[in-house]
């Protein structure tokens, strides 16, 4: 087992690994402020990139794309804090790893949330664009966001956006694997997000360099997925020439498999 020697702000204790992999937990700023609403948000990362989260008010917690790696540290951090998780969200079928979320709905009296069109079955709450839930006294948003997934959301908080796989610092999700579009990924990115505040920080699925987030009107103004000419030249790309740049997906058929049951 090994034990990273990074602490957090909020809790000045060695985040510990569950398996034999790095795992770092990292602040994700200071408390952010919406009228006289604040609440706390804690980012999760496992070595090969994976991002999770923890969004917490009034001792209320909502957890956000737990890898199954991240189980044991998020138990530890909720447990640290003195929270009270009450809602687990998958922000899409995972296909590229195992969700860690039906092990920490069983040691824990979360609820799991998820897109309506999800196929899991272990789903208690399935949310539609627009919908939201309250996590102490903030409100989480659900904007649906499909393109690398049919059923991922991204979700809206005060002054951030979590936005999964189908933005990422620099890029975007991948389109080429099962229930991936290449149609509807671009009117996420040309659209949906086109239409949010410059200000709100991007917070991704996934980094592969080490990055926390970035703002959205950076992403608007620098990402490459993001500045295509027209509709046809960003489908063809992500359809032919995108996927020989990408590394594959060795667990593609087990982690589909264990997240859609």
């Amino acid at each position: 087992m090994l034990y990273d020697t990074s602490t957090t702000a909020s809790s000045g204790i060695p985040s510990r690994c569950s398996r034999m992999e790095t795992f770092r937990r990292r602040e994700g700023g200071v408390p952010v402020k919406e009228s006289d609403q604040d609440y706390l948000f804690e980012q999760f990362r496992v070595e090969r990139g994976c991002l999770g989260y923890i969004i917490t008010s009034v001792r209320s917690a909502a957890i956000v794309d737990p890898e199954l790696e991240m189980v044991e540290p998020m138990l530890d951090y909720l447990f640290e804090h003195g929270l009270k998780p009450a809602y687990i969200v998958d922000t899409h079928t995972h296909a590229d790893h195992i969700s860690g979320a039906r092990e920490l709905k069983s040691k824990t009296t979360a609820k799991i949330v998820m897109h309506e069109r999800a196929p899991a079955s272990c789903v208690d709450i399935r949310v539609e664009d627009g919908d939201r839930l309250r996590v102490g006294d903030v409100s989480i948003k659900f904007i649906h966001t499909p393109g690398h997934a049919k059923d991922l959301v991204s979700i809206v908080l005060p002054g951030r956006i979590l936005t999964a796989d189908a933005l990422l610092i620099g890029s975007c999700g991948r389109t080429d694997l099962p229930n991936g579009n290449a149609v509807r990924q671009y009117h996420t990115l040309y659209y949906t997000y086109h239409s949010l505040p410059d200000d709100l920080l991007v917070y991704p699925g996934h980094d592969y360099n080490g990055r926390e987030h970035s703002t959205l009107k950076e992403e608007k103004e620098s990402n490459p997925k993001m500045l295509f000419d027209t509709e046809e030249e960003f489908v063809e790309y992500m359809e032919k020439e995108n996927p020989d740049t990408l590394t594959p997906v060795y667990h593609l058929a087990d982690a589909l498999k264990a997240n859609m049951a």
